[in-house]
């Protein structure tokens, strides 16, 4: 049988990535291929330096290549997207399409309905009350609700150059599917349409002059995130959660998914936390409270802080008018402003 590149693609497509269902050439990991009689030259680019999951890789793809026929020496080339030069282009790239953005913030749940949205709008908006230049980029494909939380209804444009040129609102620069679609269209992708689209997010906008990026994931440990961290340098990651046991199950999943892709665990964010009955000081725990910082204590990761139960926050959301903009003195707006300056002390620090 005569090898050929793209036979050998076919073949890596049974490679999965360590810990996830995705296999390594549709989430764009394979680079080079090149086929000399019976020796096999794969080239691969991993979202960052991580030695263990190189070894599982290299292991994976020589023990699938040597079991296929006609295939009698396998050599793996691992380049990783953190080895940058001084220009900011990867090794073996003639030229990085990624946008000059300082820091990457992703939220993520490892469940949805734990108002992990409401947290990157809130989030977001709170790190530009004291920094310049902040972005917000709704890479919840399934689910976008940018556009709702942030009482948006038109469409982008594109510049000549065919980059699409993020909406503004409240000082952000915000993208989200949810500008492309109509309100009532269904967004039904899988696997590689996910990978294009959230590559498409990062390196078809005009994100010029962004140093700050927050980024909301959809809820899961799955495509998004991975095409997202093979994208994009991240500089952490924040986990939302509420505080019952159905919900902190959930936590350890979304820590262990940044962890598999070297991605820091910037902390944890208790949402709905407790609820503070109007002209009073009791505090009533409908959830139950303190579940986030118990788990971010047990993986040890910082605990950032927690959001009350709001009335305002929900209606904040549905109206456009998010509750760190509509009640700026507020318990809740308070919180979200304490959790970005931690989240800003974490990227910003000298490593």
């Amino acid at each position: 049988m005569e090898l050929s590149p793209e036979g050998i693609k076919n073949i890596l497509r049974n490679v999965k990535y360590p810990g996830f269902t995705r296999d390594i050439v549709s989430f764009g990991l394979v680079k080079e291929l090149e086929v000399n009689g019976s020796k096999v030259n794969v080239g691969i680019l991993l979202p960052k330096p991580d030695d263990k999951l190189e070894t599982q890789i290299r292991e994976s793809i020589t023990k699938t290549l040597l079991e296929s026929p006609g295939i009698s020496e396998v050599n793996i080339k691992v380049d990783t997207r953190a080895q940058q030069t001084p220009q900011g282009q990867a090794k073996g790239q003639e030229k990085s399409k990624l946008p000059d953005i300082k820091y990457y913030i992703a939220v993520a749940s490892g469940k949805g309905g734990v108002g992990k949205s409401t947290v990157a709008v809130n989030l977001a908006i709170a790190i530009t009350k004291t920094r310049k230049n902040v972005g917000l980029m709704d890479a919840d494909i399934w689910g976008p609700s940018t556009p709702t939380m942030m009482g948006i209804n038109e469409k982008p444009i594109t510049t000549p150059e065919q980059k699409i040129i993020p909406l503004d609102k409240y000082g952000l620069k915000l993208m989200s599917i949810g500008f492309l679609i109509d309100e009532d269209e269904t967004v039904i992708w899988r696997g590689p349409m996910v990978h294009g689209a959230v590559k498409q997010f990062v390196e078809e906008v005009e994100w010029r002059g962004t140093d700050y990026l927050i980024i909301d994931l959809p809820p899961g440990t799955g495509d998004a995130q991975l095409s997202l961290a093979q994208t994009v340098p991240l500089s952490g990651g924040v986990i939302v959660t509420t505080p019952q046991d159905v919900a902190l199950i959930d936590v350890r999943r979304g820590i262990q998914m940044f962890r598999k892709l070297n991605v820091p665990v910037l902390g944890v964010v208790e949402n709905m936390s407790y609820l503070k009955l109007p002209g009073s000081d009791q505090i009533i725990d409908i959830f139950g409270r303190g579940g986030g910082k118990r788990m971010a204590e047990k993986f040890d990761v910082p605990f950032l802080g927690e959001i009350p139960i709001d009335p305002e926050i929900r209606k904040g959301g549905d109206e456009g008018n998010p509750i760190i903009e509509s009640h700026p003195d507020s318990p809740a707006s308070q919180s979200f402003l304490e959790i970005a300056e931690r989240v800003l002390q974490q990227i910003e620090k000298p490593h």
